[in-house]
């Protein structure tokens, strides 16, 4: 942001400077005065509609995925709880969750979970539009939306009951707005732009690293004049700092200290990170990738000559990234996936754009780019259809689990672990409290906010196509369906201790109660849940069954 390096507002108290010349874009670049603005409109339109019909069927035929548990069941409970748990337990950014609550307010569904990242995959478009718009002209605008519509990250992440959509929606706007900053160069156009920032880091950890690089840039760019501009932009600066200490207890979480001998990510890890999110961000793999590639880095090129700060940044937010992965060193490596760079993706699309509005021939390229942005692959993998889970979250696998389960859940009762059976079950499911798997600080802090005592415990067990003695759980009452059984555990548990003690208690028997062959993922689904409760129960001074 260039922060009012103004005389004119300094000295006569004007509000707006004119746009300086060489930001302006040349008049070639605009769409012809026949197509005019509804030219304009009606593609940004046909894109988003384009988008919405890829969309629209995953939101009921693509099956419910572990991640988008995470997403509901948080989600479903009071907001203060939703604060808590997301801010302090598990580290991170509350605004996707709060969200979901609002639209849960309305329906308390998976639907309506993956329609709010519809609306805002939508909303991405026409963000990318303007941002386009404002860097290169109406052709660079249309160009821009076209390419973040056919995107392989919208197309897989626009119906994903997550915070994806959201991230590359707050990016849209964070981008849009700074160049609207620096056109203007007002105080009122930097505190937008500096409230913009402020979403970034809300709805994603990642964001974090995007907003650090903004403000070098803007920091730059303002040189300390004039100081009034700086003033609001300050203030939001400091309502950002509830995310830093949320940064903190992820990171603390994630065992990142320079005393670890293991890295985040290896290079070739972080590198693979980079290159898929870039074929996902436009042209997929093959010769369609390498055309948009071509682009980019022409448009880019082109950009920079006029717009360096814009180039700038988005570079290396795109970069940094990865490399940081590479360098950080953990005691535990989180999931590394090309969607976590999808904040990225109006900035490349942008690029694209400006290449297509710099071509000769401008509209026969843009009708070009078109096609091949819609016949691209999508460069990226789907998770709901690479995982062991994720088979298991169909309609017909999860229609009799969940309804036995609305039947018997009620308020103040446990669920374990964030399971897809537990997202079908909503609204009933929400009453209850869900315990995350992966970690145990996050698992005790869950319990410390429990009303004890508890009465009762319902775990979810994906069994898939393998057989579970009759036997092992003959103790608890066990419903068994077509994927998953769910085993109900009753009693008085007066602390989290006997929580826990409960539900390793039933895994382990479980476990020694499956029939081989038992699938390899199925096998460490049990091993993880096993070991993290294990480890909880010694945190509070307990012994593990399974020791």
């Amino acid at each position: 942001m260039r922060l009012l390096k103004s005389r004119a507002s300094l000295g006569s108290g004007a509000s707006r400077l004119p746009p300086v010349a060489s930001q302006v874009p040349p008049d070639g670049s605009r769409l012809p005065p026949a197509a005019g603005r509804l030219g304009a409109a009606a593609a940004v339109l046909a894109a988003a509609g384009f988008l919405l019909a890829r969309l629209a069927p995953d939101v009921h035929g693509k099956p419910l995925f572990e991640d988008e548990a995470v997403s509901g069941l948080i989600g479903a409970r009071p907001p203060w709880e939703i604060l808590v748990t997301t801010l302090w337990d598990r580290g991170g950014a509350p605004l996707h969750f709060l969200l979901v609550h609002v639209a849960f307010s309305f329906d308390a569904s998976s639907s309506a979970l993956r329609w709010l990242s519809v609306v805002f995959a939508l909303a991405t478009v026409g963000l990318c539009y303007d941002l386009g718009r404002r860097l290169e002209g109406s052709v660079a605008g249309v160009a821009t939306a076209v390419v973040a519509a056919c995107s392989g990250m919208l197309a897989v992440y626009g119906s994903f009951g997550r915070m994806y959509a959201l991230l590359a929606f707050a990016a849209a706007l964070a981008a849009d707005l700074f160049v609207r900053a620096l056109d203007l160069r007002t105080p009122r156009a930097a505190a937008a732009a500096a409230a913009a920032a402020w979403l970034l880091p809300a709805v994603h950890p990642y964001g974090g690293i995007v907003v650090a690089i903004e403000a070098v840039v803007a920091l730059a760019l303002w040189r300390g004049r004039p100081l009034r501009a700086a003033i609001p932009v300050a203030v939001i600066g400091l309502a950002m700092l509830p995310f830093a200490v949320a940064d903190l207890r992820l990171a603390n979480r994630f065992e990142v200290s320079s005393a670890s001998s293991r890295r985040l990510a290896t290079r070739d890890e972080a590198w693979n990170q980079l290159t898929d999110a870039v074929r996902g961000f436009a042209g997929g793999t093959g010769w369609t990738f390498a055309v948009f590639l071509v682009l980019a880095v022409a448009g880019a090129l082109l950009l920079a000559r006029r717009r360096p700060a814009f180039v700038m940044w988005g570079l290396a937010a795109l970069v940094l990234p990865p490399l940081l992965s590479s360098l950080v060193h953990t005691g535990r490596a989180p999931d590394l996936s090309p969607r976590h760079l999808i904040f990225a993706l109006p900035f490349w699309a942008a690029f694209i754009g400006t290449a297509v509005a710099r071509a000769p021939a401008r509209m026969v390229v843009l009708v070009a780019v078109a096609v091949l942005a819609g016949i691209s692959p999508q460069g990226i993998h789907d998770p709901r259809s690479i995982t062991y889970t994720a088979t298991l979250g169909t309609e017909e696998a999860l229609a009799a689990p969940s309804a036995w389960l609305r039947e018997r859940v009620q308020a103040h009762e446990v669920l374990y672990p964030y399971s897809s059976v537990f997202l079908a079950a909503l609204p009933e499911a929400g009453r209850a409290t869900a315990l995350p798997r992966a970690q145990a600080g996050p698992i005790l802090d869950a319990l410390d906010r429990l009303d004890y005592p508890v009465a009762r415990i319902f775990v979810a067990i994906p069994t898939g196509r393998t057989r579970l003695s009759s036997a092992a759980l003959e103790e608890y009452r066990v419903a068994r369906f077509q994927s998953w059984v769910l085993v109900e555990l009753r009693g008085e548990f007066s602390d989290p201790a006997s929580v826990l003690a409960a539900i390793e208690k039933a895994l382990v028997a479980a476990r020694d109660g499956l029939q081989p062959p038992v699938p390899e993922p199925l096998a460490g689904w049990f091993g993880l849940n096993v070991d993290v409760l294990c480890k909880s129960l010694r945190e509070l001074g307990s012994e593990c069954v399974s020791e």
